[in-house]
């Protein structure tokens, strides 16, 4: 009669151990039960640990990024080559929680349908014992007495001696009682399986679940690209893209948190539920459907031992089918010789048609009322919810924990990184420190001349004359050309660099220069300063003009 036992998980006891805390700092004892005020309360208490540790981490990233935008260091562009290892290892172990993530998220609503699966067949055999009550009604109810108003007619229209009418009213009246009986018999049964219904709370399961699950597979699929996206910045070494990345980021470990703890209430329901299902169903079964104790505990159970409380009912409904049987053959026996044989044999037809049609549903609903079809379903119900779906869940949990912390280090490391980037992929900002301690930044210089003349070793910077009419007051000479310094760093010698002053107020030229000769490629060569004008003027300068005093010479 019974099957297998339930055996409680060590998950759902783990998860039954959290401590069942409510808002007054009560406990209490942890027992599944939705409309108790405490244990709802208690379950919000785990749901809000996470969301609150989210808010902290909201306030320390705050803080973090006001400490880092007003430090006043400034980080050279530097060998970060193992930093950005260490970026792109803990981006590949988020990526694996993440999909720890996607297997909970699958195998917790596989548990989910096959609870909600294995309800519905609960439902379907409640509604099989309906259908078959309904059906031995119809039967005993209506069809029977329509034969038997049938009989009753062909009885009068005949001439039946008054001796044998005296035999076969009674015997039609016993009928008639008969199946009063036996609707009797079966009203509770009807009663008890017409106040059970699960179908709305099947489908309410049914509706959230997925909602939840597609809510959950695209925050993922959101998370996943996310951490994918940021090998981008983290390889090309994008300073802007990175910290935008890493923002993202920072709303992901909010959304991580805040799932964690909707997860972890979850959970700890499950795993209330799961270590006590019996009682908590019979609990909510006699709320709900005013069931008798013993009923409930003999399909929750269903012990060898137990017998159907309805076996003994559908018995006497049997055992007056059986003699209803008999009843009608008497009368049958009586009215042959004075009925038409056509007529006769169509009556006889249908009242043993009607009693055994109601036999047979009376069969069928012994069948259906067994405990064993309800019990193998509700502990199908039972496996799919308290194995496949806490695990699931507890799958989910770990990961949203794992893929929050590996984000918040990825957070913190990128901010760190992005302190030794340049600000995107085409720009190459130079800092050069002058004697007072600021800098002056220099970009990337324009396309060369096309007149200009690559065989030249020395260069020749002057100022323009005031006198020179397209002379630009208060500009500074440009640094040398990224041509000028790889052909100077070249040839052995020294690159020297003349001019004469003049009386248009600029920048000092000589600490102008001095800078200048800071620039990276022009290190290897150094630079003499000197007073002296010889040769033709250098070509190449976006602030050429052929009538200014910028010539060559070579050293002396």
């Amino acid at each position: 009669m019974t099957g297998e036992e339930y055996v409680v998980t060590r998950l759902a006891k783990f998860f039954h151990s959290f401590p069942h805390v409510d808002l007054t700092f009560s406990t209490n004892n942890g027992s599944f039960n939705l409309e108790n005020v405490s244990y709802t309360q208690s379950l919000g208490f785990w749901v809000a640990v996470p969301i609150l540790w989210c808010l902290l981490n909201l306030v320390f990233f705050t803080l973090y990024a006001c400490c880092r935008c007003c430090s006043q260091r400034n980080d050279k562009d530097g060998r970060i080559l193992g930093l950005r290892v260490l970026i792109g290892i803990f981006i590949i172990i988020s990526i694996i929680g993440i999909g720890f993530g996607f297997y909970g998220n699958v195998d917790s609503n596989q548990g989910v349908k096959d609870f909600t699966e294995a309800a519905e067949d609960i439902d379907g055999t409640i509604l099989n014992i309906q259908s078959e009550l309904d059906q031995q009604a119809s039967s005993v109810n209506t069809s029977l007495k329509q034969g038997l108003a049938s009989l009753q007619h062909e009885i009068k229209v005949n001439n039946i001696p008054e001796n044998t009418l005296s035999q076969i009213q009674p015997a039609i009246n016993e009928l008639l009682l008969n199946s009063k009986q036996i609707q009797e018999r079966v009203k509770k049964i009807h009663k008890d399986s017409s106040n059970v219904d699960i179908k709305k709370s099947i489908s309410t399961i049914k509706n959230f679940e997925e909602y939840r699950f597609w809510f959950t597979m695209v925050l993922l699929i959101i998370e996943i690209i996310v951490s994918v996206s940021l090998f981008i910045p983290l390889v090309k070494r994008m300073k802007r893209l990175l910290l935008f990345f890493s923002g993202l980021m920072v709303i992901n470990v909010l959304i991580c948190w805040i799932l964690t703890g909707i997860f972890l209430g979850f959970s700890i329901a499950t795993g209330d539920f799961c270590v006590d299902p019996h009682n908590v169903t019979e609990r909510m079964l006699r709320s709900d459907s005013h069931l008798d104790p013993d009923v409930v505990d003999y399909y929750l159970k269903c012990l060898p031992t137990d017998e159907n409380p309805y076996g003994e009912l559908l018995t006497e409904a049997q055992t007056i089918l059986t003699h209803s049987r008999d009843t009608l053959k008497n009368i049958m026996n009586l009215v042959e010789p004075y009925l038409d044989t056509s007529r006769f044999q169509k009556i006889e037809w249908w009242l043993k048609s009607c009693l055994k049609n109601a036999d047979d549903n009376i069969i069928q609903t012994i069948t259906y009322t067994s405990c064993t079809p309800i019990r193998n379903d509700y502990m199908r119900a039972l496996r799919g919810l308290c194995k496949s779906g806490l695990a699931g869940m507890a799958f989910l949990l770990l990961s949203m924990v794992g893929t929050a912390l590996c984000f918040t280090i990825l957070v913190l490391m990128s901010c760190r990184a992005s302190k030794f980037m340049t600000k995107s992929s085409h720009e190459h900002d130079l800092d050069l420190d002058l004697d007072d301690g600021t800098s002056i930044p220099f970009i990337a210089r324009s396309p060369p001349d096309p007149h200009y003349l690559p065989n030249k070793k020395h260069v020749v910077f002057s100022q323009q004359s005031n006198t020179d009419p397209m002379a630009v007051p208060g500009r500074s000479t440009p640094p040398p050309t990224y041509a000028d310094c790889a052909d100077a760093g070249n040839n052995a010698g020294p690159l020297l660099v003349t001019h004469r002053q003049h009386s248009v107020p600029s920048a000092p030229l000589e600490e102008n220069l001095n800078n200048t000769a800071l620039y990276q490629g022009c290190q290897s060569s150094p630079v003499l300063l000197s007073n002296e004008t010889t040769g033709p003027p250098s070509p190449y300068n976006p602030f050429y003009n052929p009538n200014s005093d910028i010539t060559q010479n070579e050293p002396s």
